[in-house]
């Protein structure tokens, strides 16, 4: 299912907007004219590809920018460059190419370095040097930068043969810069033999993004690997660019409407001519190529569907605290997706490398029956958080000031899930434990465009703000159709006035479960790390329960068990919650992060390398 003429037509549509705003912004010597920050030399390379595209005086404006623009070291300038190079040499001035090829050149060394790889953290950036080392190894008969680009390739095909995703699993963000990069290596290759291997790691890239599309709300589901607060709160990014290229009206968010201008209110990450419109910009530059089983998995489900998809995760250091941190370990487990029309709950078994922005659990709903527009979508996430850090701001970790689009966990989570239900256990970090103030993982719904419907703290109506309980009591959120229950596992009570809150802070709705609250304190790691927190979700909706007085009392219907034990100086939380919908029993070291047990009613937790509702996973590339 590639359109090609269609995609043509969607990118013909995409660059004639972008060029209508932007072509004033970045003038002929390359200086930034627009609004927020400066774009740098990755963006106004992006820039060039929609101007090149245009041809005529935005051609010679695209020129004059590579002629003027300073080169630096990035991860993704040398692909465009090459980009420009296979795709505009006709429009390229003589000044223009020579320098486009002395700068691919000197970046080949590092994109062939052995550490960037398959798996790492950025899993894109690894793919970049390998759309980089194959196409420039053509181009400038290299052959040892093609073997190189060739070696980086047949380590995502293990890595694929091995899990149902990348390690860079499930993000908005980069899944979809990942699945660009591989559907270009198809477009510009000559190598027929690399090309096929390309285009099967590319099926095994929509298959991912197929899972976790929830067509009614247009929603990217979670669990998410890496999440910039755009991503979390579920505005349009990356994703949803991609997926209209791919599929046009057949996705309900396009960024061709939805940022042309944005809606106020709306979330920007960094800012939307700053790094938003080049960063679509490039990806709608080239065709992508969707099988046409997996279009169907992605724009077709039957519900009630579920999905699982294996993820592994390197060892590796607290990227704000590297002075502190001990090496949190590598694991492997599953991505777990359910869905029904009205929504889609996500957990992961582990976080993304030091968890700081992903979403272990991350549901998206909607709020009307019959959605309007993309508004009437919302999500649902957590983070932990110490003393005054709120979502929507600038924040500062460990001295160092970081913007709203990076809103850390400041605890790590574990998570399992069946169905409708899931257990996320949580405990927190200990690096800013030196003086707190307030610990607490906050439940949050962004409410930038209508609040949500109704709360209950307990057997209660609660208010929307400034409620509490001093016993941590389960909290139900009412929403349009949707319905959340939330109960606490064990909170560990350092000192607080309450266990529960329900809180406001900007455009977030929030459930706050409380581990301190009070005067400066000081905890020392081992105290910090053994505070239990967490929740059980169940979700359910009017279809499901019939009202929300029903979907109360079935929530209500479990019991559990949550107690730290201590043998030979080590600790083992052991969670038990037994429930109609699924009995969950989970087992681990909240200071090693070894798992001793994962069981969903009784048995191991399934674990298949990919499976989903419908759908013949084993017809899947390498699987």
């Amino acid at each position: 299912m590639y359109q090609e003429r269609l995609q043509q037509e969607r990118r013909r549509r995409f660059y004639e907007r972008y060029v209508e705003r932007m072509f004033p912004l970045i003038d002929e010597h390359a200086q930034w004219r627009g609004n927020g920050p400066p774009a740098n030399f990755r963006e106004k390379l992006w820039h060039c590809l929609p101007l090149m595209y245009a041809g005529g005086e935005q051609a010679a404006r695209a020129n004059a920018i590579i002629e003027a623009v300073e080169t630096r070291y990035c991860h993704f300038s040398p692909m465009t460059a090459m980009q420009l190079l296979l795709g505009y040499k006709d429009r390229l001035t003589n000044a223009a190419e020579k320098k486009l090829v002395a700068y691919v050149r000197e970046s080949v060394p590092s994109a062939a370095e052995e550490r960037i790889r398959f798996p790492m953290y950025n899993d894109n950036f690894a793919a970049l040097a390998t759309f980089t080392l194959l196409t420039a190894g053509e181009l400038l008969e290299d052959a040892a930068a093609f073997s190189a680009g060739e070696r980086k390739l047949m380590q995502l095909i293990d890595c694929l043969t091995r899990r149902g995703t990348v390690m860079e699993f499930g993000s908005p963000t980069y899944t979809p810069i990942t699945t660009h990069i591989l559907a270009e290596i198809v477009n510009h290759v000559k190598d027929e033999r690399i090309r096929a291997l390309a285009l099967q790691c590319e099926a095994r890239m929509w298959a991912e993004i197929a899972i976790h599309y929830h067509p009614p709300t247009g929603q990217f589901a979670g669990p998410y690997s890496r999440a910039y607060l755009v991503d979390s709160v579920g505005h349009p990014h990356n994703v949803h660019g991609l997926l209209h290229l791919a599929f046009g009206d057949d996705v309900r968010i396009r960024p061709v409407e939805a940022l042309f201008p944005e809606r106020p209110g709306q979330v920007e990450h960094i800012g939307v001519e700053t790094l938003m419109l080049p960063n679509l910009a490039w990806l709608y530059s080239g065709d992508v190529h969707c099988p046409e089983a997996i279009a169907a998995l992605l724009l077709r489900k039957t519900y009630p569907f579920d999905a699982v998809a294996t993820a592994e995760c390197l060892p590796g250091e607290e990227s704000a605290y590297p002075d502190e941190a001990a090496e949190h370990p590598a694991w492997s487990g599953p991505n777990v997706v359910h869905m029904t029309e009205d929504y889609a709950l996500g957990t992961s078994a582990g976080q993304f490398y030091d968890g700081a922005i992903s979403d272990s659990f991350h549901a998206v709903y909607r709020t009307r029956a019959a959605m309007r527009d993309w508004t009437d979508a919302r999500a649902v996430f957590c983070r932990y958080f110490f003393n005054d850090r709120t979502p929507g701001r600038d924040n500062v970790y460990n001295g160092k000031q970081s913007g709203a689009e990076m809103l850390r966990d400041e605890g790590r989570k574990f998570a399992i899930q069946r169905g409708n239900a899931a257990l996320v256990a949580y405990r927190p970090k200990p690096y800013e434990a030196k003086r707190a103030t307030s610990m607490k993982l906050s439940v949050l719904f962004p409410v930038h465009f209508r609040d949500v419907d109704a709360i209950w703290l307990g057997d209660r109506p609660a208010r929307k703000e400034g409620d509490a309980s001093e016993l941590p009591v389960p909290v139900y959120v009412q929403d349009g159709p949707v319905y959340f229950c939330f109960r606490p596992l064990a909170l560990s009570d350092a000192g607080r006035s309450a266990a529960v809150k329900i809180e406001r802070s900007g455009e977030y709705a929030m459930i706050s479960f409380f581990n301190y609250e009070g005067p400066a304190k000081t905890f020392s790691p081992k105290e910090a790390m053994l505070l239990a927190n967490g929740f059980v979700v169940h979700v359910g909706s009017e279809a499901e329960d019939g009202s929300f007085d029903a979907f109360r009392a079935r929530a209500s219907a479990g019991s559990l068990s949550d107690e730290m034990t201590q043998q030979l100086e080590g600790y083992t939380r052991r969670i038990r919650y037994a429930h109609p919908d699924a009995t969950f029993d989970f087992a681990y070291s909240p200071r090693s992060e070894g798992v001793l047990y994962a069981a969903i009613d009784g048995r191991p937790r399934p674990e298949p390398r990919f499976a989903a509702s419908g759908f013949d996973a084993k017809a899947l590339p390498f699987l």
